[in-house]
């Protein structure tokens, strides 16, 4: 696995869109029979985002750089919660091998840590980054332990001890589209537009 561009931090985002990509589904009976939903595994997120139009120096030329690298290798940036205050979270890892499902056992929080409804963190497992997010409160004990609900499903069994991100998490994905583009202004200005990242698994 090749080791994903980290997007810069200067220039910004100007507005982002955050999307659950569902696999799974409603199947609706022709006569009218009950709807079952149907949770596959592999639901994921993407984000669009809309860059400010920046200075062609240096700005411009190092996003242009990061993003080209970053179609060939995969892209990795920050996922934003604003107006959230993560708190001092410790260090939370993987709590036994074997996990799949809908919780998650963790351990290394610093004690009575709260995780809130629909906070972010990425598990990283096998080099890659998942994210997910918080379904339920789950309160750390005292030594740091907890079960957290989350969604989407866990899409892979973490081994033990695999770091969880809440400090500051993180979205890994691949810029959709065959193709790379952004505009040079007649002033010494770029333009990006709108560009969207997803999780690849």
């Amino acid at each position: 696995m090749t080791t994903p561009i980290a997007l810069p931090t200067t220039g910004g985002v100007k507005v982002d869109k955050p999307r659950m990509v569902d696999w799974g589904g409603a199947l609706k009976p022709a006569l009218g029979g009950p709807v079952q939903t149907i949770l596959r595994l592999g639901t994921r997120h993407a984000l669009d985002i809309t860059l400010p139009v920046m200075r062609a120096e240096p700005d411009g030329r190092i996003w242009a750089s990061r993003l080209r690298q970053a179609k060939l290798y995969g892209a990795l940036l920050p996922f934003r919660q604003d107006g959230f205050a993560v708190g001092i979270p410790g260090a939370p890892v993987v709590n036994g091998a074997g996990q799949a499902g809908t919780t998650l056992v963790l351990r290394g929080f610093r004690g009575g840590y709260a995780v809130r409804e629909g906070q972010a963190f990425s598990l990283i497992t096998g080099g890659r980054r998942y994210l997910h997010f918080a379904a339920a409160l789950a309160i750390a004990d005292s030594s740091g332990a907890l079960s957290l609900p989350l969604f989407p499903m866990l899409r892979v069994s973490p081994a033990d001890g695999d770091t969880c991100e809440f400090a500051v998490p993180m979205l890994q994905g691949s810029i959709t589209g065959n193709e790379l583009a952004w505009t040079r202004l007649l002033s010494p200005m770029v333009d990006f537009g709108t560009i969207t990242i997803e999780e690849d698994e």
